[in-house]
């Protein structure tokens, strides 16, 4: 449980560049973008992160820590990114993404989403 905390923490708190070049929107047509270094670093991290856990803990079953957790629905956003930026990723990252993009709960999720009417300016213009 320590080492969920931990991710946890780490995904609450970090990842700026990530999150600044490649904001959530669920609306934007699946593209890549150029990404800075710092991008990139966070893009590395978060591989490293989900390798360990899946090391780790992924003989419990196929989320970060077995069982469907908190640090899955912590990273569900990334996952979102990952796809919507067509960021390149390892063959186990996309195995993760493809077991939260099947998740009925995550695809009420994003049905949700897709149907909010929002627009946030400085999100479309990515």
């Amino acid at each position: 449980r320590a080492h969920a905390r931990s991710v946890c923490a780490e995904m609450h708190s970090g990842f700026q560049a990530l999150r600044n070049e490649c904001p959530m929107n669920l609306h934007r047509p699946v593209r890549p973008v150029a990404l800075s270094a710092d991008a990139k670093a966070n893009i590395a991290r978060i591989e490293d992160i989900w390798r360990d856990c899946r090391d780790r803990y992924g003989s419990g079953g196929p989320f970060l820590f077995g069982r469907f957790g908190a640090a899955d629905a912590m990273f569900a956003p990334v996952v979102t990114r990952f796809h919507t930026f067509a960021v390149p990723v390892a063959a186990e990252t996309r195995a993760y993404m493809e077991t939260m993009l099947a998740m009925p709960a995550f695809v009420a999720w994003v049905e949700a989403g897709l149907a909010e009417t929002w627009i946030i300016e400085r999100v479309e213009k990515v």
